[in-house]
């Protein structure tokens, strides 16, 4: 039988060990690689994307989103700036991405894509007491044209030679619109039927259909990227963008 020394030495020799097994195994824990938080960066485009008075992100591309990034187990945190500043800023900051952007040929190298997230189609719009018929896009040469900056839109109506005015903000290109400023807003369906202030502009041509996806840092971890494209599917898959669509009013074209 051991005796009381005997004991008391077998006792540090197991506390020696454990405080061993203990720091190998912190170590090692300490050695594997975490999770990036990805940084996301959204411009208010309502009802799609808005900020609320306290700072938070609403709609349905942020309900979207958290889903899309829940279901793929990786955190991120969401802050709000103008779409070209917020596009610049993925280009140079790994693990990043913006909420819904145009896809647009000369975007496509610049990033990689998650998606499809929202099919839009654009048409020009004008105040609901405004007569104007047009039948073609040439017939708006001689009209301003309001849009917003970044956008598809604008870039594609001002190529073919329109009088394209552009802001940062959409509200801002309404209440242009309504004080006569411009006779045609240059936007799609989803924001024009999100618009509260006063009657609803009235579509006299449409013109474009884009895809708009969130675009993200071109070095962004492949197996992260390959996790939320699977993750998007499958919220397809099982009817729950179709749900989310059907909650704002809106369909999935």
């Amino acid at each position: 039988m051991l005796g009381t020394s005997g004991c008391f030495a077998l006792l540090r020799a197991r506390s020696v060990l454990a405080w061993l097994w203990g720091g190998l195994l912190l170590a090692l824990l300490c050695s594997l690689p975490l999770r990036a938080e990805v940084q996301l960066y959204a411009w208010e485009r309502p009802p799609l994307v808005q900020q609320t008075t306290s700072g938070k992100a609403e709609g349905l591309v942020p309900e979207l989103a958290e889903e899309l990034f829940r279901r793929a187990q990786t955190p991120y945190l969401l802050r709000f700036m103008p779409l070209q500043r917020a596009l610049r800023q993925v280009q140079e900051q790994p693990d990043s991405c913006v909420l819904l952007v145009e896809r647009q040929q000369e975007r496509e190298p610049g990033y990689v894509w998650i998606g499809p997230v929202l099919i839009s189609r654009l048409g020009l719009y004008a105040r609901a007491d405004d007569e104007l018929q047009l039948l073609s896009l040439e017939q708006a040469r001689d009209l301003g044209i309001l849009s917003h900056q970044g956008s598809g839109a604008g870039k594609y109506l001002q190529g073919i030679g329109l009088d394209v005015h552009y802001s940062n903000n959409e509200a801002l290109n309404l209440r242009m619109l309504q004080r006569q400023r411009s006779r045609l807003w240059a936007t799609s369906s989803a924001v024009v039927r999100a618009q509260r202030d006063g009657p609803a502009p009235r579509e006299v041509l449409p013109f474009l259909t884009l895809m708009e996806d969130i675009a993200c840092h071109p070095q962004l971890d492949p197996a992260l990227l390959r996790r939320l494209q699977a993750e998007l599917r499958q919220m397809y898959g099982d009817g729950w963008v179709q749900a989310l669509y059907g909650r704002y009013g809106m369909q999935l074209d």
